[in-house]
């Protein structure tokens, strides 16, 4: 059952219903929110069998445990003949290297080319999903540019992404956008609570204290990324209480004693800082220690 981002599925469901779908969507968001979900189900609400042929209620709409026509069971675990969902962890890198190399290249583009070159296995439309399209690199971004300029029969194309910056603007422009943004607010895990606490604890420290905290810390895979969220929620979270957006959480003296005297101009800084590295580590292989470095000096 679908939660959250109804005026999304609304305007979705009824463009469906009116026969005018667009060729290309691009939902922008951060993760976790459903992004993916979303996708899954429209191409379900499309390729429902119970809504199209009996006039019965569209899949998504029922608890998952009830039952489900073949094509959204199909589509759920995207085995589905007229979908493809491209992943980074498919790429050539990836499986060279055994591991998500965090890449989408242009094997996959002339993959979803391909697929979208032969007629529908079922006679209906069909779909690409692009998870995390900002992993396009280059050659894949401009290959794929081809495919949208030149859309080849009744197809559909979703694209994935948590930072629409990183693709090239005519591929934006040529896609229609919906931007989503956390239904209700973020829940941390225990984990990430515990890694704020220790971050809080070394930001007032003394700069070889910090130095020490960026040479001993893990910052393998996604490490380096996780630390930047959690700091970003943090203090995006704090100038929003300060200047009165949201209302005040509860928080600890130590949390407090952080923010304390942090003027407007500070927060953004810090903020700005933090998606800059953020986005160089997507693009690039930055030094994560040096980055984290400078970053905890800037706090």
């Amino acid at each position: 059952m679908l939660i959250g981002h109804k005026k999304q599925w609304d305007f979705l469901k009824k463009k469906f219903e009116l026969g005018q779908l667009a060729h290309a969507y691009l939902f922008s968001g951060e993760e976790k929110i459903g992004k993916r979900t979303l996708a899954k189900e429209f191409v379900k609400l499309i390729n429902c069998l119970y809504h199209k042929f009996d006039g019965r209620e569209f899949c998504g709409m029922k608890e998952k445990s009830l039952e489900q026509c073949q094509n959204c069971k199909m589509i759920e675990k995207e085995a589905y003949p007229d979908l493809l969902v491209v992943k980074s962890v498919d790429s050539e890198s990836s499986i060279k290297n055994e591991k998500d190399m965090m890449e989408i290249d242009i094997s996959q583009m002339r993959k979803v080319n391909n697929f979208l070159s032969y007629t529908s296995y079922y006679g209906g439309c069909k779909t690409v999903i692009i998870d995390n399209a900002e992993l396009m690199n280059q050659e894949a971004q401009n290959c794929f540019l081809k495919t949208l300029e030149e859309p080849k029969g009744k197809t559909i194309i979703i694209l994935i992404t948590k930072n629409s910056e990183l693709l090239l603007p005519t591929i934006v422009s040529r896609c229609q956008t919906f931007a989503f943004s956390p239904a209700q607010k973020y829940a941390q895990s225990k984990e990430e609570q515990g890694k704020l606490q220790e971050l809080l604890g070394i930001i007032n420290s003394e700069l070889a204290i910090k130095f020490q905290h960026a040479k001993k810390v893990n910052l393998e895979g996604e490490n380096f990324n996780t630390i930047l969220k959690i700091l970003q929620r943090y203090f995006r979270n704090t100038m929003l209480e300060k200047i009165g957006v949201i209302k005040k959480q509860p928080a600890n003296n130590q949390a407090v004693s952080v923010a304390e005297g942090y003027t407007l101009k500070k927060f953004k800084k810090i903020i700005t800082l933090i998606e800059t590295l953020h986005m160089q580590s997507m693009v690039s292989n930055i030094n994560s220690k040096l980055a984290l470095e400078v970053l905890l000096m800037e706090i």
